[in-house]
């Protein structure tokens, strides 16, 4: 594919992910941000006129029809990006940079890659701590044997976010730091006796996790669990462990030297933006945070739900494609024991619960 080529953008979303993403956009050579697209028509006409976008719409389909896009942006809450997905995919566009979490189900990420394997379409997830020189580093340095056999890893989650929102991160940070492995098992439980939502999507109270990856690390990971907080390396190994220190610099303690080393990462150059442009023009095989990826990330939070609905450990893979808080919801097994329905995000219409 010619590499002078100008990419029509069409952005699918327009709050504060959306602006994000055109910021980002607008910094690539060759493009230009055509469509806006929001079911709230002032939300678009708002991005629209920040970003200097000549046309907006309130439906997806006739944003499709109309405008010939090469690339979209689909920044949605989590529970239509799956139905946006699937509608470029069969739009013709050549590439989708989506955002996390990349669906509300194991059942809709599937139905993502299906559509965009069908019809030849490249599909990102904005999983963008994959280009964080620090995570590029801890990567390099558990490869190449800087802690021994990894052990370890963990995450306390953002307080009042919910698994879906902040495990995202963590889970694909893992997966990356230790070069993408295959997941055994998950062990976890959850706790829902509010009617807690998240960007309109069943949200739990708390919850843990544990991830086996294959070699043996156990990952853990805790939302909302109560206090106090104990501090953990970001891996540990058999020879050694591995901190995030200030200003984005890497604490390594190991046999090679006493105490704890600090280790300045090179900067990254390039940007998820950026690498699905060339991607789509061949010169790279893939992409770091392909949709193949965010599915595996997708499929650990489900099994942390599923450990609870099966009472045992859920061996991978996961079969189930519903969201499995939401059948325990709905069959009994979590009931609301304090009544009020409420969003951690956009508020109900007269909600007055915050957390």
């Amino acid at each position: 594919m010619a590499t002078n080529q100008t990419y029509r953008i069409g952005i699918i979303g327009c709050g504060g992910m959306g602006r994000s993403h055109s910021r980002s956009w607008q910094k690539q050579p060759n493009i230009n941000i055509v469509a806006a697209m929001d079911i709230y028509e002032e939300s678009a006409k708002r991005l629209a006129d920040e970003f200097d976008v000549p046309a907006t719409y309130t439906d997806v389909d006739e944003m499709l029809a109309k405008e010939d896009l090469d690339i979209v942006s689909i920044t949605t809450w989590q529970g239509p990006r799956s139905e946006a997905t699937v509608a470029a995919a069969k739009a013709g566009v050549k590439g989708i940079m989506g955002e996390k979490p990349m669906s509300a189900s194991l059942g809709q990420a599937d139905d993502m890659l299906e559509a965009c394997e069908e019809n030849d379409v490249k599909l990102v997830i904005g999983h963008q701590r994959r280009y964080s020189p620090a995570n590029i580093e801890i990567r390099r340095l558990v490869a190449a044997g800087a802690v021994g056999t990894p052990t370890t890893l963990h995450h306390r989650g953002k307080s009042h976010a919910g698994l879906l929102n902040t495990g995202t991160h963590a889970i694909d940070s893992w997966r990356f730091q230790l070069s993408d492995p295959e997941t055994l098992w998950v062990v976890g439980t959850t706790s829902r006796t509010t009617d807690r939502w998240e960007r309109r999507t069943i949200c739990e109270d708390l919850c843990m996790g544990l991830v086996c990856f294959e070699g043996g690390a156990r990952a853990i990971y805790e939302g909302d669990l109560p206090e106090p907080p104990v501090p953990m390396p970001v891996i540990a190994g058999t020879e050694g462990q591995i901190r995030n220190g200030d200003n984005g610099t890497v604490l390594l303690q190991n046999g090679d030297a006493k105490g704890w080393q600090t280790i300045t990462p090179p900067p990254e150059p390039k940007n998820q933006f950026q690498e699905l442009i060339e991607w789509i023009e061949g010169k790279i095989p893939t992409h770091r945070g392909r949709g193949e990826q965010a599915r595996y990330t997708i499929e650990i939070m489900m099994a942390i739900y599923e450990s609870l609905r099966i009472k045992n450990v859920v061996n991978m893979p996961l079969e189930t494609k519903e969201l499995p808080l939401e059948l325990m919801v709905n069959d009994g097994t979590l009931p609301v024991l304090e009544e009020g329905k409420y969003d951690l995000r956009t508020p109900f219409e007269g909600q007055t619960r915050k957390r």
